[in-house]
């Protein structure tokens, strides 16, 4: 998905939100006068975290009160429409000394793993979000946690090591306006020790037994000018610009090499607040007497996510059938001219990333 693509979907969503106005704030009334804050729980939710030390994988149960409901009003128009209270985030990470958005701090002061930042917001503002032109409440209830009337929330958060990471930055667990909203108020930190070595929560690294970076850039454009992010799970992974899939199963015919190589897991691509959103799962190497294709379950659109998929031949790879191969390196391969969802089409025709695989 080109910059200029996503840009123009994102003004088009803009417009459409403007153009449909006369939404009005109708959230709940805080239950008592009192300043927002948090406090941080061990996994058992009973536990107080203290100066516990948490690695990768570790989870931190997260307890608020004193979110005013009908709060942070102003902000992006999309997803939350103007006028609409915006909620607050609430994430695990890594911020810089000065990292407040009301002091004008830059986003890169605040280093969190984008898929990990949850939404607190309650059900009347979520309500008012729009499901049409673009179904923006998908974009929230993705990372949604309910706000109730007297201003408190629950949620469990993952611990996830950040990138790029600011000089002197703290470890902790922050809150602030959502969707660049501004409220001092809700501008809360609380420190956590943490350790980015291996504990014993840490999910282990799937094989990579496939490894494609798509097309060249295709990464680096999602998680800088779309803002967005590009995870893997179910034994697929990303590292740097290359994502990887774990083998599942090779059912090849040992004396014709001719069969299907299949392997496991989901990556998944979104924009900024999730306005795009693509997935690309379980790809296959299929040798056949006529080519050899990669193929895959892809989003049927690219706003669906996960929700709708369906196996495509994505690519058509320069590999022929070779009896006792077990190993393939930098294989050229050419996208075949229709693609699916709509932002793949983009690179119909043209060549691929290569491709490296084994069984």
């Amino acid at each position: 998905m080109s910059p200029r693509s996503v840009h123009k979907r994102l003004a088009t969503v803009t417009l459409a939100l403007l153009a449909g106005a006369g939404f009005a704030p109708a959230v709940p009334a805080l239950a008592q006068d009192q300043a927002a804050s948090i406090e941080l729980f061990a996994a058992d939710g009973t536990t107080a975290l203290g100066d516990t030390v948490l690695h990768p994988g570790d989870r931190i149960v997260v307890r608020g009160r004193g979110f005013d409901p009908a709060a942070n009003t102003g902000g992006l128009p999309v997803p939350v429409p103007p006028g609409v209270p915006h909620g607050t985030f609430v994430t695990f990470g890594a911020f810089a000394p000065d990292w407040r958005p009301s002091a004008g701090a830059p986003t890169t002061s605040r280093a969190a793993t984008r898929a990990e930042v949850q939404w607190v917001l309650s059900e009347s503002a979520l309500n008012q979000v729009p499901r049409a032109p673009f179904d923006l409440q998908r974009t929230i209830r993705n990372q949604w946690v309910p706000l109730a009337a007297d201003g408190t929330f629950s949620t469990t958060i993952e611990v996830t090591q950040p990138t790029k990471i600011p000089a002197d930055a703290g470890y902790g667990v922050y809150t602030y306006a959502a969707a660049e909203a501004v409220n001092p108020a809700q501008e809360l930190a609380v420190p956590v020790r943490f350790d980015p070595t291996p504990g014993p929560n840490t999910p282990k690294t799937p094989p990579a037994d496939l490894t494609w970076a798509v097309a060249p850039g295709f990464s680096s454009t999602i998680t800088g000018p779309l803002q967005g992010s590009v995870t893997g799970a179910d034994g697929a992974a990303t590292r740097d610009s290359a994502l990887t899939f774990a083998l599942d199963d090779a059912d090849i015919d040992p004396r014709t090499g001719r069969g299907v190589l299949r392997y496991r897991g989901t990556i998944l691509a979104f924009t900024r607040f999730h306005l795009g959103e693509i997935a690309l799962a379980d790809p296959w190497i299929e040798f056949t007497e006529h080519g050899t294709w990669l193929t895959a379950e892809t989003s049927t659109s690219d706003t669906v996510g996960t929700d709708s998929l369906r196996r495509i031949r994505i690519a058509e790879l320069d590999a022929v059938p070779n009896p006792g191969q077990t190993e393939w390196a930098d294989v050229q391969a050419t996208f075949e001219p229709v693609l699916a969802p709509t932002s793949l089409q983009l690179y119909a025709g043209r060549a691929t990333a290569p491709l490296s695989f084994r069984y």
